[in-house]
């Protein structure tokens, strides 16, 4: 398990650069609009458009995805660098709109952190996935980057998400963005 946890941290910042690296811009135009304002550490979760076409889908501001490193049929493959790739599920089972609120901060050891508190619906939803899906990772997307890929070992029960985002400024960004207000 240790080994793992290094694996995830090294790869979540090169997920990052190659997630960046290869976004495309949505084929409709006006499917995604940058955001304004700033926000508090704890911001309450604004809602977005749960049916989203697929090209717009990566451009929303919060997804999560099942992941995995074993190959599934229909899972979209992602290299995150030379020797190594993620599998995703085509469809993200979170979104803005499964949110209560959305908090940043930091570990005990300085790593950024970004808090996902579910509503009632998505935490049964989470429960019920990880239940089904046993040993596999989600996939944390802000913005259209890919923020975090951890795994888990049983399922989720919590309604609530932490994820290991870096700094607290990439936590205080992805909040924000989340949010619905500008990052900068």
């Amino acid at each position: 398990m240790p080994k793992l946890k290094l694996i995830s941290r090294l790869l979540a910042p090169m997920a990052l650069l190659a997630l960046a690296a290869c976004q495309t811009p949505p084929t409709t135009p006006g499917t995604s609009a940058p955001a304004d304002g700033t926000a508090p550490a704890t911001t309450p979760a604004s809602p977005s458009d749960a049916t989203q076409a697929p090209e717009a889908q990566m451009a929303a501001p919060l997804l999560v995805f099942l992941a995995d490193t074993q190959p599934h049929a229909d899972w979209a493959e992602v290299q995150i660098d030379a020797s190594n790739v993620l599998y995703l599920e085509p469809e993200a089972f979170l979104t803005r709109n499964d949110l209560d609120t959305v908090e940043a901060g930091t570990s005990e050891t300085g790593e950024g952190l970004l808090a996902l508190t579910l509503n009632s619906a998505a935490a049964e939803r989470l429960t019920r996935l990880t239940q089904q899906n046993p040993n596999k990772r989600l996939a944390l997307v802000v913005d259209g980057t890919l923020l975090a890929i951890p795994g888990y070992s049983e399922p989720i029960t919590e309604g609530r998400l932490i994820f290991m985002v870096g700094s607290r400024e990439n936590a205080m960004m992805a909040a924000r963005i989340i949010a619905g207000e500008d990052a900068q």
